[in-house]
């Protein structure tokens, strides 16, 4: 049976935590849930709520659809959110690790899916869903889409600087990937996961699973805002840019400008006859992997 630790490290937040944990611990298949909640000794009502859900988990209270679910809550103060991440590994027992940002949510059925692409592929190491995005009051105002991902462009640092990033809401990982890559650099403050990528990258490759698995929430004054801050660190952990990273760069700004017809040979005069990872759902909510070109998956 396949088991998921997520990890939700937590701050004062009290506004938008308890859709996070319902749609974490909602989850429906045949499954297990390790929640780990590890909260920075938030002055609100974070824990409170936190672990109103556990007691209810634990006597019986809350409605399980999947084979179980058990939760912890940690509050004592740390130095930001990847010291609170590593507490929460550390603490993980189970095969497929993820993470969730307190004011972000999981879709229904979302650890469905990836449980059935996890079980049926012992290749796949990493899955990265799509990530859609919500306001405030929880209302998508942005369907995602189902990026592709070249592990040499990873390790070079492109996404989230020359294209777009991997988000980490909908990103999952066996627990043999994270012991190889280790912890999360908790002098970082906001670029963590661009880290782990690269580190990610240097041994697996990332599938693109086309299912929606996650939204992330845009409010005022959350940490992803610091977009200058952001880059800074992504500068720190990946300082040099070759040619290629420019090239893509170049590539996609002015893409729309080239004939739909052409755009396959100029992309594999460009950059070669690159193959990507992408995992389809069918009718029967059964995962079928692929390998294809890049306009290939597109079309999936």
């Amino acid at each position: 049976m396949i088991t998921f630790s997520i990890v939700t490290p937590a701050w004062n937040s009290e506004r938008f935590i308890a859709e996070t944990i319902e749609s974490v611990i909602s989850q429906k298949g045949d499954f297990a849930i390790q929640y780990i909640i590890i909260d920075n000794a938030s002055s609100d009502s974070t824990l409170e709520i936190a672990n109103r859900y556990k007691d209810l988990i634990e006597c019986g209270s809350y409605p399980v659809h999947c084979n179980k679910v058990s939760m912890q809550t940690v509050s004592e103060k740390d130095e930001g959110m990847y010291e609170a991440l590593n507490k929460g590994f550390r603490n993980a027992k189970g095969d497929i690790f993820a993470w969730i940002n307190s004011d972000d949510i999981y879709l229904p059925g979302a650890f469905d899916i990836v449980a059935r692409t996890f079980r049926k592929y012992a290749e796949i190491l990493w899955l990265k869903g799509i990530t859609s995005y919500i306001n405030d009051s929880s209302t998508v105002y942005k369907t995602g889409k189902c990026n592709l991902y070249d592990s040499d462009w990873i390790k070079k640092g492109v996404y989230g600087r020359d294209l777009y990033f991997i988000q980490q809401d909908s990103v999952f990982f066996r627990s043999s990937l994270c012991a190889i890559s280790g912890n999360f650099n908790p002098g970082l403050k906001l670029a963590g996961d661009y880290a782990l990528w690269i580190s990610f990258a240097k041994t697996a490759t990332l599938n693109s699973l086309k299912a929606y698995i996650s939204c992330f929430r845009v409010t005022d004054n959350q940490l992803s805002k610091n977009v200058d801050g952001y880059a800074r660190e992504m500068k720190q952990i990946a300082p040099k840019r070759d040619i290629i990273c420019k090239a893509i760069s170049a590539y996609f700004r002015f893409e729309a400008y080239i004939p739909a017809i052409l755009r396959p040979c100029v992309f594999r005069l460009l950059f070669g006859n690159r193959r990507y990872c992408i995992v389809t759902i069918d009718r029967n909510h059964e995962p079928n992997l692929r390998s294809c070109s890049f306009y290939q998956a597109r079309g999936l």
